[in-house]
């Protein structure tokens, strides 16, 4: 196989609930273009060194490559066979929380592809805790998704997913040091403040500016903020919608969120985000 460039291949991370999975959605809807849905499960590579970490991910990008080049199918979670734009758009009647409507663990993939096609694989909290190793090599490009915080909060909080609890597994697992100061930590609201700040704070840390993309850009250019992934996405006119005032949201809620994140006056998340914007919520 032809030696692939890192302009194809892709790391894809972010917040939880940041619109992630909204953009390998709309990645997939350019032509040579493929992004997958969290196809790693990051617990079975707990055991691994951090250099072994990242050449396994190397590989596994050229194998999920020679995958879809000769199956048409490729490693993903998905909802009919495909990377659906919302993976949490069910409802527990029970609990009032959303729920995934995920249904598999592979796609199809019905376009013509050319070789050196671009591949994304997204995965938020495990990249995110090994973002420090990721951007040492020059054979993958990492981007990371954000969204105001305290929208990401709310959303947090409307879903059954780890997070709801302050807890990310996928990212513990890999930072010790995360960990230890979730389990220090009893109120889950005041858990998933640090959590949401130790994201920014990772991507603050290890990646450019323009390497970090805002969910409210990709809303309102219809997509097309994407372009510095794919440059094809200047080509996107997807009609979107913001969640960032989803009626699904608790609100009495926001006043507890908004009062925690701005006594957090040396919060990560402040280099991307104003006070007016997060009281805009």
């Amino acid at each position: 196989m032809q030696l692939i460039s890192a302009q194809q291949q892709v790391i894809l991370t972010g917040l939880p609930r940041s619109g992630t999975t909204l953009t390998c959605h709309l990645l997939n809807k350019l032509p040579n273009s493929v992004a997958l849905h969290e196809p790693l499960i990051p617990l079975d590579l707990a055991g691994y060194e951090r250099a072994q970490l990242v050449e396994f991910i190397l590989e596994y990008f050229s194998a999920q490559r020679r995958q879809i080049l000769q199956t048409g199918t490729a490693v993903s979670k998905s909802f009919g066979g495909q990377v659906p734009d919302n993976p949490m758009a069910g409802f527990d009647p029970i609990t009032g929380k959303r729920i995934r409507v995920l249904d598999g663990r592979l796609v199809e993939i019905n376009k013509p592809l050319e070789p050196d096609f671009c591949l994304a694989i997204k995965q938020p909290a495990f990249f995110t805790a090994i973002l420090k190793d990721l951007v040492t090599t020059d054979s993958l490009r990492c981007f990371a998704l954000i969204r105001n915080p305290l929208a990401v909060l709310l959303s947090w909080n409307s879903v059954e997913m780890p997070v709801s609890r302050g807890r990310v597994p996928a990212a513990e697992a890999f930072a010790p040091e995360l960990k230890l100061s979730l389990e220090q930590i009893e109120g889950v609201y005041d858990r998933q403040v640090l959590l949401l700040d130790w994201f920014f704070q990772q991507y603050l840390t290890y990646l450019p500016a323009k390497q970090i993309l805002f969910y409210e850009a990709t809303i309102n250019t219809a997509g097309r903020s994407l372009a510095v992934i794919n440059p094809l996405a200047n080509q996107l006119t997807e009609t979107l919608y913001s969640k960032n005032n989803n009626s699904l949201y608790n609100a009495a809620l926001k006043q507890t969120f908004l009062d925690k994140l701005l006594s957090k006056t040396e919060g990560a998340f402040w280099h991307f985000y104003t006070e007016e914007q997060l009281m805009s919520i």
